[in-house]
């Protein structure tokens, strides 16, 4: 199996429409498709704002509809509509699976899936927006078990999480109470939780 990943950089972007997320956003992470259309996406992501940047001022960017906030144990987490044509081609792409992230001015897509349907898909985006890198590697001998895509804080953080209770309805822990039985600050343990968080889904995504 192979996984191909395609990035476009600060400068790539600087003169389109998704150059408009570097003033806004440090950091991006899609956390999951809730409605694919071929006119939109409705995703989960979690943005890290940029210092005196915040909500509003991602209301401004207008190919993301905020539709709603997700509940406070998300930490930041939204509810979008998103229109761009990038992300509506390779979310409607069929026999691959995609994962994007953006950080730092810089947007990733990688790939797993069928081979033609990720050629189509990679050629495709060169006609929207020409990729600053495209790489391809094996992955048919890496490991594929979720201890493989934490770190050892993360699924100490994750671990601790569930076996407390944090994921019950109600749930049966804060993430105050959390942080301290590790000892550490919340907001740390909070940033290594939500990593955590998304690692897991992209993982499960991969394991369909």
């Amino acid at each position: 199996m192979r996984e191909v990943t395609v990035s476009w950089d600060r400068e790539a972007l600087a003169n389109t429409d998704l150059g408009l997320l570097d003033d806004v956003v440090q950091r991006l992470s899609f956390i999951g498709n809730l409605l694919i259309t071929p006119e939109g996406i409705r995703q989960i992501i979690l943005p890290v704002y940029r210092e005196g940047k915040s909500l509003e001022d991602l209301e401004t960017i207008p190919y993301l509809t905020v539709e709603q906030e997700v509940n406070e144990r998300e930490g930041g987490a939204l509810v979008v509509w998103n229109s761009h044509a990038l992300v509506c081609l390779a979310s409607t792409t069929e026999n691959i699976y995609i994962m994007l992230e953006y950080e730092d001015g810089t947007l990733t897509l990688t790939f797993r899936g069928l081979a033609k349907a990720i050629s189509s898909f990679v050629k495709l985006s060169k006609v929207v927006l020409p990729p600053a890198e495209i790489r391809v590697r094996d992955i048919l001998e890496e490991g594929n078990s979720l201890a493989d895509v934490l770190t050892q804080r993360q699924h100490e953080c994750y671990g601790l999480a569930i076996e407390h209770g944090y994921y019950n309805e109600p749930k049966s822990i804060t993430i105050q109470a959390l942080a301290d039985v590790l000892g550490i600050a919340r907001s740390t343990y909070q940033e290594h939780l939500q990593t955590a968080e998304i690692e897991v889904l992209k993982w499960a995504g991969q394991q369909i």
